[in-house]
């Protein structure tokens, strides 16, 4: 194992190898090979075997005590010392028409119903007695954890009802709050970063995030990417370190900002380079990623009065905030439509890029180094 500036290398077995073979050559000769049949050969392999299985638990602790690389409840514990907790997931809640006998009464847990599109099941969560029209609101949550979304267009089907009740549905004026999704451990690393517990002055990785994070509209919007191995990860060379950005600042900043804060001796990648001076009138060259934009394409069909487009263009417009690398999907984009008013319900949401080929969809997953966004001129509505 060897600890320099850059960090900890691990050995392999052929480093411990090497290493009996010249300390035994003291005692045996200098042609004294390790073979596997020798007994001081095995005691050898043994010890080396030993010695890498040490070094596992030794990366496992250093990464668990370090902020930017701790995981599960090391993570946790380590930022409770600042006051932070991770979020946990919550329940989705929505409220949805009842239809049947007036003055039917519907106790808690009474009515069940499921999407389906996705057979996900909610539960009324509060009393409600129909009224003398025949209808109330009714209050429902989802028997799962997470993010799961029910738009208004989704077809229901009751599971269990009291005798008397007919129908579930949407009408105008229900609403749904989509629960979180429990926060991963990449999830609160950033917003542990976004606290800027780490001086931005320090000459770190926690310093340079904090640093560049100055140049960004979202935490989300920055990723750096650190390859601490002998050899190519996922694209990126070894003992190299790539920092992709979306930010407005020019390049010279942004390769201002690394140049004042990356460690000594790592390695710059990425698919922009600038060159610079550094304190001793040396001409550096830094690189990073500018994240590419990819543009998103709508299609609409409603049904309602006529003359809503430019509506549905700007609820679409207004609400779009994906990040770096984020998943675009159509479907967090129903609330918004179906809340305009003189419209009654949407019967086609879908999206693609405008790559070649690209045909509608409802999901579109972005790359690491990607984001998407949207124009007016790029929504289509019928």
């Amino acid at each position: 194992m060897e600890i320099n500036s850059t960090g900890i290398i691990k050995s392999d077995l052929t480093d411990y190898l090497l290493f009996w073979t010249d300390k035994l050559r003291e005692v045996y000769g200098n042609n004294f090979n390790i073979k596997k049949e020798g007994l001081i050969d095995n005691v050898a392999t043994a010890s080396s075997l030993t010695s890498l299985a040490l070094e596992d638990v030794i990366m496992y602790l250093v990464k668990q005590i370090n902020p930017y690389t701790a995981e599960g409840e090391f993570q946790d514990k380590l930022y409770s010392y600042i006051g932070l907790t991770r979020r946990y997931a919550d329940f989705t809640v929505v409220t949805r028409t009842i239809e049947g006998t007036a003055n039917t009464v519907c106790d808690v847990g009474s009515i069940r119903f499921k999407n389906n599109a996705t057979d996900d099941i909610f539960e009324l969560n509060t009393e409600v007695t129909i009224g003398g029209n025949g209808k109330v609101v009714g209050s429902f949550t989802a028997i799962e954890l997470g993010s799961i979304d029910l738009t208004s267009s989704d077809t229901l089907s009751i599971i269990d009802a009291p005798e008397g009740v007919e129908a579930v549905y949407y009408t105008e004026g229900n609403v749904t709050n989509i629960g979180d999704d429990y926060e991963d451990d990449s999830e609160f690393r950033l917003r542990w970063l976004a606290t800027q517990s780490v001086l931005p002055t320090s000459k770190t990785e926690g310093g340079l995030r904090t640093a560049l994070l100055e140049l960004v509209d979202n935490p989300k919007d920055l990723k750096i990417r650190h390859n601490r191995e002998n050899s190519t990860v996922d694209g990126l060379p070894a003992h190299s370190l790539e920092v992709v950005i979306r930010s407005g600042y020019s390049n010279n900043d942004i390769a201002q900002k690394i140049l004042d804060h990356v460690t000594e001796g790592v390695g710059l990648y990425g698919t922009t380079t600038v060159t610079l001076t550094d304190s001793e009138d040396t001409n550096v060259n830094i690189s990073f990623t500018r994240a590419n934009e990819v543009p998103i394409y709508f299609n609409v069909v409603y049904v309602g009065k006529s003359g809503l487009e430019s509506d549905i263009k700007k609820a679409i417009v207004d609400n779009f905030h994906y990040v770096l690398g984020e998943r675009i999907v159509a479907n967090d984009f129903y609330q918004y439509i179906n809340a305009i008013n003189g419209l009654d319900y949407v019967t086609t949401l879908e999206i693609k890029t405008g790559a070649s080929g690209d045909t509608y969809a409802q999901t579109i997953v972005m790359d690491y180094d990607e984001y998407g966004t949207v124009e007016a001129s790029n929504i289509t509505v019928g």
